[in-house]
């Protein structure tokens, strides 16, 4: 089936609920739509009309109750709101036939209006990064690792409080990153107020940084261990328990409940852990990192500029003393020449071996002498000859020595070959290469016989339980224990 195919077939239906928000009288709706929605939240829910007329009329000039009948109509007629004949306190005919009414706000209603909040917060709304939400995710995930001894209102709760948190960690970091790309942004960076508050940013987000680093490591563990039949169970359970609510209509996809949950946990997945490429948290990594990097770019050509605000002025006054206390012009020529150049001057163009990225003072650099050749023929310098050397007995040392480097590695390798398999639990010693290469293999791997390219053998992984720790003489390196089988009785 195709995934891109949107198999709901109210998708092409007309959405009645927000007609209010573009028609000719949209302000006499959106008032009354608001007025019901904060009674809503205050939990009164049925009202008269006259008692919507007297909360809104202060908003308009010359508003009659006849115009909000006709305006609570229209919102009757697209489902915004519902009424009820109030036939409680009907005491004649007369009353009876004028109808009296209540009105409530419908559920959907509700939504619509939520939304509108939302467009209307959207300028005002401050972003922000929150680095608690890696250690509740962290939390979170490492329960779900063993999800058959939970029960099932345990998932469900866990599931929401995930799901929500992982939402709200997307929400946060790119509104984030978003506003660090808008225009208004990038002027505030090099403006001189932003150096107010440059190292109070800086720390912000390396503490959101810090945080994601040190949680992640765990999730990704923890991921690693919750295999397809781990989440088959949890999303059977979620399904389970979604089928025991009261208001679940007769004719409810679960079937799309299902891919919609399913497809919210491989987001989780793909944001951890790097399957096939680098994971939506290193990309986090780099983009935060790259901001920093601009905060500084922009603070230090802040400060430069500052500082030679400051110090200019004084600089030309001084200049001008100086030139002003001479006595004669040669002496002003001098000086004229030490501050501003030579007039009349060649530029040479070559690699400098000086090293340019150094901080000493320019007057402590040794000079160098540079020997300029003319481009003129007459002045060329006649090019010496010099014959061919023979360098035959170097590479073959060299090949030698490259030859015993490759046997050694070799041997290496069929060191650690045990009977076709290569066990790679609870703790290990390996030197530099051997770690190097056992890394090489395992990210090679694709969930399928591999050929190994250096030594062409073919191999498979399989993971096994528990962890390994690998002792190296650059540290150690700890990951989820695994088997290497080999296929062939030699390699090489």
């Amino acid at each position: 089936m195709n995934e891109n195919r949107i198999i709901d077939k109210n998708i092409t239906d007309r959405i009645d609920e927000v007609k209010y928000l573009s028609q000719e009288n949209t302000p006499y709706y959106r008032i009354i739509m608001r007025f019901f929605y904060n009674k809503y939240e205050q939990a009164e829910y049925w009202l008269y009309k006259e008692d919507i007329y007297d909360g809104i009329k202060d908003n308009f000039d010359d508003y009659s109750i006849e115009e909000l009948e006709r305006n609570l109509e229209f919102l009757v007629e697209n489902n915004s709101l519902t009424r009820l004949q109030d036939t409680e306190n009907i005491s004649s005919l007369n009353d009876w036939m004028y109808r009296n009414y209540r009105y409530q706000i419908t559920d959907k209603a509700v939504i619509v209006e939520r939304m509108t909040i939302e467009f209307e917060e959207l300028e005002v709304k401050v972003t922000s990064l929150e680095p608690r939400l890696f250690e509740r995710i962290s939390t979170l995930v490492k329960k779900l690792v063993n999800i058959n001894n939970l029960t099932e209102n345990q998932i469900y709760e866990i599931w929401t409080d995930l799901t929500n948190d992982f939402k709200n960690l997307n929400e946060q970091y790119q509104d984030f990153l978003k506003k660090f790309h808008e225009a208004k942004t990038e002027e505030l960076l090099q403006s001189e107020a932003f150096l107010e508050f440059k190292s109070s940013m800086i720390n912000y987000i390396n503490n959101f940084i810090s945080s994601y680093i040190k949680a992640s490591t765990d999730i990704k563990n923890a991921l690693l261990d919750i295999d397809s039949s781990k989440v088959n169970y949890m999303m059977d359970m979620l399904i389970s328990h979604q089928k025991k609510a009261p208001k679940i209509s007769p004719e409810f996809d679960f079937d799309k409940l299902r891919r919609v949950n399913l497809g919210k946990w491989n987001s989780i997945d793909k944001w951890f852990v790097n399957a096939n490429g680098i994971s939506e948290g290193e990309r986090l990594l780099e983009a935060t990192q790259k901001i920093i990097a601009k905060i500084y770019k922009y603070a230090s050509s802040l400060l430069e500029l500052h500082g030679n605000m400051i110090n200019r002025k004084e600089d030309y006054i001084h200049t001008i003393k100086m030139f002003d206390a001479f006595k004669n012009i040669s002496d002003a020529e001098k000086l004229s020449l030490s501050l501003f150049g030579i007039i009349k001057s060649k530029h040479f163009k070559g690699t400098s071996e000086i090293n340019t990225d150094s901080l000493i003072p320019s007057y402590d650099v040794d000079t160098i002498e540079i020997p300029v050749s003319s481009q003129l023929r007459e002045y060329k310098v006649k090019a010496d000859i010099t014959p061919i050397q023979d360098k035959t007995n170097e590479k073959k040392a060299i090949l030698k020595r490259q030859l015993e480097i490759d046997r050694m590695n070799k041997e290496k390798v069929r060191n650690l070959v045990k009977d076709g398999v290569i066990k790679l639990v609870d703790e290990i010693n390996l030197d530099t290469f051997e770690r190097r290469y056992i890394l090489s293999l395992i990210q090679k791997y694709q969930n399928k016989k591999t050929k190994e390219s250096e030594y062409g053998y073919t191999y498979e992984i399989k993971k096994e339980e528990g962890f390994c720790t690998i002792n190296s003489s650059d540290g150690k390196f700890l990951m989820s224990a695994r088997t290497i089988l080999i296929e062939g009785d030699e390699i090489g």
